[in-house]
């Protein structure tokens, strides 16, 4: 494993002045090497075992397998986005404030037994648009 002075040296450069120096976008990437190796370190010290194999033989398999999880998190969420969209937009017309001079407003609805809070906005036309929703606490 390479110590954090061997990968900042690998990616040094020489100055003008002879002086050795790194560039921004270099230290970003000696920062990311840095990271990458301790968490495969990390990764191959707490290898996760099911049954009487490894669940993941590298630690490029497990961080294709978050790559994945996450991916897959975030279609859920715009899936769930699209349905509570189309819930609050079907009550849209009980909620409509009586100011005509309002901008914005907010209602509560319950979905799969969970309350959660629709946030409106008027768009340029003077049409309420779903701004935002949230999980009400």
């Amino acid at each position: 494993m390479k110590s954090k002075e061997e990968i900042l040296n690998s990616f040094n450069t020489t100055g003008n002045d002879g002086l050795p120096e790194i560039s921004a976008p270099d230290l970003l990437k000696a920062m990311e090497t840095y990271k990458e190796q301790y968490a495969e370190a990390a990764f191959n010290a707490a290898r996760q075992i099911k049954g009487d194999v490894n669940e993941f033989a590298t630690y490029g398999d497990y961080a294709m397998h978050l790559q994945q999880e996450t991916q897959q998190q975030q279609q859920n969420r715009d899936e769930f986005t699209e349905a509570i969209t189309l819930a609050a937009n079907s009550v849209l017309p009980h909620f409509i404030p009586h100011d005509r001079s309002a901008q914005e407003f907010s209602f509560n609805l319950t979905m799969q037994g969970k309350s959660y809070i629709a946030f409106y906005k008027k768009d340029a036309d003077g049409y309420w648009q779903l701004d935002t929703w949230a999980a009400a606490v």
